[in-house]
């Protein structure tokens, strides 16, 4: 697309979003995508994973630009190659085995989450194939625990204090009160990042953490607002296509083919419902527990009886009934105290 184009595409850009200028917030910040980025650039420099990899020669360069941490600058190269000194976010290859082995055995219930031990690779002591889910769990939940296997204490506490405050701000309640001291802690993390991570971690992403708590105070919660639903929804739509000439034919077939038969199952017995899963107890548990004729011994009868009548009496709702019977029981005794 030649310059002339890339104009006349932003004018026409410009003139479909006019109403932009009357929004409040005409950009909102994705916090599923944050969360990805933010943990594989974090993840990335401790396990020092080569493709999400953020420190180099490159990075340590920057280093000698900026005149800053001279002890981890890169010293004159040796026979054409450059020695970088280890830093305190590099882990070593114990404490590398120890994550991964530790995130290898976690076990998660059913739906929380991928299966953490699929992603984990202990042959090349890294992560893989990793959904912005399994980010957003690992970033709130795993992270926090795992890092106690690193030996600094200031990267752990570094590293607690942004797991903190994602899990904090992802949170259905939150009170207002506690926004403008969640900005102002989140600010002192980001100084403290700086202070232990290298430069080249902190591109765009790290630095919209600070903008997440205007955005609940604008916008309401995060949650109200995220991309699950339609990241989700988009990946449906994807596997309706069939015929790529016509995407848009090919999704609304499919789609109102579904709504067809999950319309025709509600009224043909024993029918299973297109995109709904099947339950994981289903064929174990069906049908127990309502037919048939259970055979009772009389002490077990006699401690049901018990059982049942302990149970009723203390209910609000049998007073008036123990209220009955105890005035039938009087006027059978003549009014007699019993």
């Amino acid at each position: 697309m030649g310059p002339r184009q890339g104009r006349e595409s932003k004018i026409r850009w410009r003139n479909q979003l006019s109403y932009w200028k009357e929004l409040d917030t005409p950009r909102a910040i994705d916090c599923m995508h944050l969360e990805k980025n933010v943990f594989e650039s974090t993840i990335g420099v401790l396990l020092d994973i080569k493709t999400k990899m953020k420190d180099g020669l490159k990075s340590r360069m920057d280093l000698v630009n900026l005149n800053i941490r001279p002890e981890i600058q890169p010293g004159p190269p040796q026979n054409r190659k450059v020695d970088l000194s280890g830093v305190s976010y590099n882990l070593t290859k114990d404490e590398k085995r120890a994550v991964c082995q530790w995130l290898s055995c976690v076990k998660e219930p059913t739906g929380f989450s991928s299966n953490i031990k699929s992603l984990v690779s202990m042959k090349d002591l890294t992560l893989t194939n990793y959904n912005s889910h399994d980010c957003h769990v690992m970033l709130t939940v795993f992270l926090p625990i795992v890092i106690r296997a690193i030996g600094l204490e200031y990267v752990k506490m570094v590293i607690t204090r942004k797991s903190y405050f994602f899990n904090r701000i992802t949170q259905k309640v939150i009170d207002e009160v506690e926004l403008p001291g969640l900005k102002a802690f989140i600010a002192e993390t980001l100084c403290q990042l700086e202070m232990c991570f290298p430069p080249s971690f902190f591109n765009i992403m790290p630095h919209l953490m600070m903008h997440m708590v205007d955005q609940i105070q604008e916008l309401d919660r995060i949650y109200l607002h995220q991309m699950w639903t339609y990241e989700r929804f988009m990946s449906t739509l994807d596997r309706y296509i069939l015929n790529h000439a016509y995407l848009e034919g090919s999704m609304i077939e499919a789609y109102t083919t579904e709504e067809v038969v999950n319309c025709c199952t509600k009224y043909i017995r024993d029918g299973r419902v297109i995109g709904l899963p099947i339950p994981q107890h289903e064929g174990r548990t069906s049908g127990m527990g309502c037919t048939g004729r259970k055979v009772c011994t009389d002490v077990q009868y006699e401690m049901a009886q018990e059982a049942h009548q302990s149970v009723l009496s203390q209910l609000v709702v049998m007073e008036p009934y123990v209220e009955k019977h105890l005035q039938e029981i009087h006027v059978a005794h003549d009014g007699q105290r019993i």
